[in-house]
């Protein structure tokens, strides 16, 4: 895509454009190199340097299709991470642009880190025409008509339009390209006198290519800078907590100058504040839950105990498939709240149904696990296979299945382990503290009648 945008929340201008590689859904069928297959991203870099060599000088970011587009409406940006230097003056803004991008491409996990394409300062060569107001006034012309031929010359004027069936193309009148490029051929446009004759361009001006800052962007009226950074192997989070302290090291900014840090990164800071809320509230409402269907605080932290075997499971999954804590990961941890309470209940109840029938404490515990030994593992073991094609998925969607997948699966296998071991231990040992006290209770009876 190309040209004007078709949205109006679209940021990017018309001199870019968005190409799209569709890659083959059958990863068996991608090159392999020493027998393994090729990454995106390699395929990205490979793609990168053959378009360098063939067209020079031009910025290109790597990203997905939906994540560009997100980025975009999030801060205005295409990249996983923005970094913007705010301050008054441009020179400065851009030395310190150039400064921080250095900073930045030294600093493991970043794939690629560029001038943001739409919001960092860059310098154009534009044509200045600066008109002599003395010599216009000296040889009898007007401003209106000395600005009217440049703009013939140089933009054109449209006489009118051409129809080729529901296309419609303007009629330009103007200088060729090849006269418009050439300074010398533009200070020899004519200007007429009303009555007749005409003077070159350069008799009433100073024609020059000059070299100027042609982007500058503004932030709740505050100028700024922008460095943009795609990641590839590390998380958001960690990255931006070692860029600030680089930066912040390295990039000595004077008073009046600061930074902040937009993309993904501000995206995750308002999700991580709002799991603040989100998670405690959870626990909360699961433990009353579980409270008022026992009517026993200790029978409650019973259950409430197999949440730590469920999280456990969560983060050491998590390690072992060198995945990264996300959002996705966060609501899978969520999700382990509930599954991982749900098995400890189904025991938990059962015990107590055995011990109204008047068996001790061991009885309860040996006959209530073996009985639903195989209720809790099909439970664990058809709820794994649910989300095991989302934690080995690699199409579309993978960034967001595979972590939440992942942190299910380990804490189903924890949690179901440690709540059939370790849960029946701690319901013994808290009813024979109950049933101790019971007794002494009685002897105490006992000897006061």
């Amino acid at each position: 895509r190309t040209g004007t945008a078709e949205s109006a929340t679209d940021p990017m201008g018309v001199n870019m454009s968005d190409t799209y590689v569709m890659l083959k859904k059958d990863k068996d069928t991608w090159r392999k190199v020493n027998g393994i297959t090729i990454e995106k991203y390699a395929i990205y870099k490979e793609i990168k340097e053959k378009l360098d060599k063939l067209v020079p000088e031009q910025e290109m970011g790597y990203t997905q299709p939906i994540e560009l587009r997100f980025n975009e409406i999030l801060e205005g940006s295409r990249a996983d991470v923005s970094l913007r230097i705010f301050g008054r003056d441009l020179e400065k803004l851009l030395e310190y642009q150039e400064k921080a991008r250095d900073i930045l491409r030294k600093i493991p996990g970043s794939s690629s880190v560029e001038l943001d394409a739409i919001t960092a300062l860059r310098r154009g060569h534009y044509l200045n025409i600066n008109l002599d107001y003395n010599a216009i006034a000296r040889y009898g012309l007007s401003l209106p008509e000395v600005n009217s031929v440049v703009k013939t010359s140089m933009s054109g004027v449209e006489l009118g339009s051409f129809y080729e069936y529901d296309w419609r193309f303007p009629i330009v009148l103007r200088l060729s390209e090849e006269y418009r490029n050439d300074v010398k051929e533009i200070e020899k446009i004519p200007v007429g006198f009303p009555e007749g004759g005409s003077i070159p361009l350069n008799s009433i001006s100073k024609i020059r290519y000059e070299s100027q800052i042609s982007n500058i962007a503004r932030s709740n009226a505050r100028r700024y800078a922008a460095v943009a950074v795609n990641l590839q192997g590390r998380d958001v989070e960690s990255f931006v907590l070692e860029a600030k302290e680089k930066v912040a090291k390295e990039l000595k900014l004077p008073e009046g100058y600061y930074t902040y840090w937009g993309g993904q990164f501000k995206n995750l800071e308002k999700a991580k504040a709002r799991l603040a809320l989100i998670v405690p509230a959870t626990l909360i409402v699961v433990f009353l839950l579980i409270l008022k269907t026992f009517g026993n605080v200790k029978h409650a932290l019973l259950v409430y105990s197999a949440i730590p075997f469920a999280l456990t499971g969560g983060v050491l999954s998590l390690y072992f498939r060198g995945m990264s804590l996300s959002i996705s990961a966060s609501i899978g941890f969520i999700a382990m709240i509930g599954i991982g309470t749900l098995d400890s209940m189904v025991l938990i109840s059962f015990f107590q149904h055995l011990k109204e029938e008047g068996k001790t404490v061991r009885e309860t515990v040996i006959e209530g696990t073996m009985t639903r030994l195989r209720p809790v593992i099909t439970t664990s073991i058809v709820a794994g296979l649910g989300f095991l094609p989302m934690a080995i998925n690699t199409s579309m969607g993978a960034e967001v299945q595979r972590p939440l997948a992942t942190v299910v699966i380990g804490g189903l296998v924890t949690s179901t382990s440690l709540t059939l071991i370790l849960l029946p231990v701690l319901y013994e040992l808290s009813e024979k503290d109950k049933r101790k006290e019971e007794e002494e209770k009685e002897v105490d009876e006992e000897k006061s009648s």
